[in-house]
């Protein structure tokens, strides 16, 4: 059930958002302007998640997803609508099921930078913290975990055996594990993007072209995704036509 490995991913990555934002950080409600220093094309970035509307570029999204597979092969897409309707679709897998998928790890992950002074490392949390507010990653954040809340509410309400109350919390985390919230991850890529530029990396790299995948397919109206065996799920931000 893989337990163990989970639990300290979560762990780990609590302890990381202590370390990294600290409290001065933790308590900032508006992220800062942004800083002139920041690299244009960080503030490129920036500008183009600013965008109040983001319709959903189906073809391209496929397209992007088909390269980040690469070697792997092409996965089958199944696309949602609503983030009730994608959870409704996970449910018809057993909690065993869901247990043994590996937690999500299709979009490539931010590469370690380390700062070269802690002047650095602060601009740099200061761009994830407004990258976070410009991407809307709690609200998006919130719409994801709804259908979550609800299911395990319903189990409470309708007065179900402990049993299944408990079976119900572990279905709507399992599906938390398979998930990736593109908002989310599209701010990670923007805050590696500029520690990779700082670092001496060429805009044209392998590593800062990987994270900028993933900043376009929630640009091109990607919301998240979820990796079964079988497919990979996928949210549109926008009503599909």
């Amino acid at each position: 059930m893989e337990i163990g490995r989970r639990e300290l991913l979560a762990g780990a990555a609590s302890l990381g958002l202590a370390t990294m934002v600290g409290p001065d950080y933790a308590r900032t409600e508006y992220p800062p302007e942004p800083d002139p220093r920041w690299h244009p094309l960080t503030r490129s970035l920036l500008d183009r998640a600013s965008r109040a509307e983001r319709k959903l570029d189906r073809p391209r999204v496929e397209r992007m997803i088909r390269e980040v597979a690469g070697e792997h092969g092409r996965p089958v897409i199944k696309w949602m609508e609503t983030p009730d309707r994608a959870f409704e679709h996970l449910c018809r897998y057993q909690l065993d099921e869901l247990a043994q998928m590996p937690t999500a790890q299709f979009w490539p992950f931010p590469p370690p930078v380390s700062a070269t002074c802690e002047d650095a490392e602060g601009r740099s949390v200061e761009l994830y913290l407004h990258a976070v507010q410009v991407l809307g990653v709690e609200e998006h954040g919130r719409a994801l975990l709804a259908p979550k809340l609800s299911y395990k509410e319903g189990a409470i309400a309708s007065r179900s055996r402990p049993e299944s109350i408990l079976e119900a919390r572990a279905v709507a985390a399992e599906i938390g594990w398979i998930e990736t919230s593109l908002p989310g991850a599209a701010a990670g890529a923007i805050r590696a993007v500029e520690d990779l530029l700082a670092a001496g990396h060429a805009e044209s790299s392998m590593e800062i072209c990987h994270q900028s995948r993933v900043f376009e397919a929630f640009d091109h109206g990607l919301l998240a995704t979820w990796e079964t065996p079988e497919e990979l799920v996928c949210l549109s931000m926008s009503p599909m036509a």
